[in-house]
């Protein structure tokens, strides 16, 4: 589908003047006429042609709609969903103004699913559901305008539910990234099977739009959303900020792709305690943080916390001797009383360090609540394989962090870590790139670790699977065919 449209919003100005004067025979003058009433200012003050083609999304919206991919569709301002259910067709492309009207609600734009609305947006390989910034002139196809560097052209997507949180004691919390004060934006509460609909097939790009100094939205966002809602096959291209960060709730995450996030990949908060399989991440020269910044929740002695198990992820970072990010830097951070579990994945291409634990020598950190498993919650970090340029083997790429001393130089957490089948070595990925039409990204590993170290985990919510990796060797992969690098010309297939 061919889409050409006048990208930028202008504002629509008249302006009429007439001044008539007439004599009669009689020398009475007749005075100006009175100016003509001003037009009435139209609603929104957008381009002709934006109006012809598509739909202007400005306003909150209540009750069921149906967006068709018959229209294009453009957000302007905040878009509140406030009741009902928004249905999404396959193929339907959703635009967002940089700049959003003197209509609009809000400084950036955004769409944000409220704890008593549901989204149901469901696409296919064929016809993903793509948000987009109004510049992207190809949705489907390459876009010749933008590329990995164009980030905050908008702000995000925001889906809020009414699962349980973890942040001081509070059973609901306003989501980062709206003003303080908005009701609509709260998150939480006690039912953890809540649905907020689905997202499958759906692409997020050019995200991170700056709602103030340093208070960017990520890509995706998730707060307090429960397990009944369906999250798959995401592909997120290009966020300031994160690229998926997700507070508390208890929702399933599979096939998520992020690249070239400015921050952290996947960013965890506030109590999670979901599963997560088959997560992509790719890092770009863009300053890009952690592959996976995992935290706890408020405070970090909270009785309950972040328990979420992680399996077959592939975290490619911006490369081994990039000099964008400190040498000292984790790969993968767990801090404030976390106790995240990962399986059977692949940690490659950081110039830093591998893993970083937070120790505070209290019972709530993350190192006993791992290492220690002082509440038995069994975590684990299990077959996995690690490959960074700061590092030579699983004892120096592991940083304890802290007040404590008891493991200061990482040797308890690397026997931990050797115990459970962790290997430091190259996996051997098919291609590594990040330049738009390289056409050589191949993630699949060649490595034979691959398929002899993969840990057995008993876990009814994920697939059982005999490989290490978000990629099944021998495969076409996931990410090929519909996500933005594919359509861009990275992927090698």
């Amino acid at each position: 589908m061919d889409i050409k449209f006048l990208l930028k919003p202008l504002l629509i100005a008249s302006l009429a003047m007439g001044l008539f004067v007439s004599c009669s025979d009689d020398d009475n003058p007749v005075g100006p006429e009175p100016e003509p009433e001003p037009e009435p200012e139209e609603q929104h003050p957008y381009a002709d042609d934006i109006v012809e083609n598509g739909v202007i999304l400005s306003e909150p919206i209540e009750g069921d709609r149906t967006l068709s991919a018959d229209s294009v569709y453009y957000i302007d301002g905040y878009i509140f969903v406030e009741s009902g259910t928004l249905e999404i067709e396959p193929g339907t492309v959703i635009m967002a103004f940089e700049e959003p009207s003197e209509v609009a609600e809000g400084n950036e734009s955004s769409l944000i699913i409220t704890r008593d609305a549901q989204i149901d947006a469901e696409g296919t390989p064929e016809e993903p559901i793509i948000f987009t910034s109004e510049l992207d002139e190809e949705p489907f196809g390459e876009s010749i305008i933008l590329n990995q560097n164009n980030s905050k052209l908008w702000a995000g997507l925001i889906v809020l539910g009414k699962a349980p949180i973890d942040s001081e004691g509070a059973d609901e919390v306003q989501i980062e990234g709206i003003p303080d004060g908005e009701a609509r934006a709260l998150y939480g509460g006690d039912d953890p099977e809540h649905s907020s609909g689905i997202l499958k097939y759906v692409s997020i790009r050019f995200s991170g739009a700056e709602i103030g100094p340093g208070d960017e939205i990520q890509g995706l966002t998730l707060g307090g959303v429960g397990r009944g809602t369906t999250i798959e096959y995401i592909d997120i291209f290009v966020s300031a900020d994160d690229g998926i960060e997700i507070f508390g709730g208890t929702v399933d995450i599979r096939n998520i792709s992020v690249a070239f996030a400015e921050d952290d990949s996947f960013d965890f908060d506030l109590g999670w305690s979901g599963t997560g399989q088959y997560m992509f991440a790719i890092q770009g020269g863009n300053g890009a943080d952690h592959g996976g910044e995992w935290d706890g929740a408020k405070p970090d002695n909270n009785s309950s916390y972040s328990t979420a198990r992680l399996y077959n992820a592939t975290f490619i970072g911006q490369g081994l001797n990039s000099t964008e990010r400190s040498e000292d830097a984790p790969a993968v951070m767990m801090r404030d009383g976390s106790a995240y579990s990962l399986y059977n994945s692949i940690v490659t291409d950081f110039n830093g360090l591998g893993i970083q634990v937070e120790d505070k020598d209290e019972s709530e950190d993350s190192y006993d609540k791992t290492i220690n498993n002082v509440n038995g919650d069994d975590a684990s970090i299990a077959g996995n394989i690690w490959y960074t340029g700061n590092a030579s083997s699983i004892e120096t790429m592991i940083s304890v962090t802290g007040e404590s001393s008891r493991d200061a130089d990482g040797s308890l957490t690397a026997a931990w870590l050797n115990d459970r089948d962790n290997v430091f070595e190259d996996p051997e990925l098919g291609g590594i790139c990040r330049i738009q039409g390289c056409g050589v990204l191949d993630p699949l590993p060649a490595s034979t670790s691959v398929n002899s170290i993969a840990a057995n985990v008993a876990d009814s919510n994920v697939d059982q699977t005999t490989y290490v990796g978000a990629f099944e060797p021998g495969q076409t992969t996931w990410i090929s065919g519909w996500t933005t690098l594919a359509r861009y010309g990275y992927l090698a297939d």
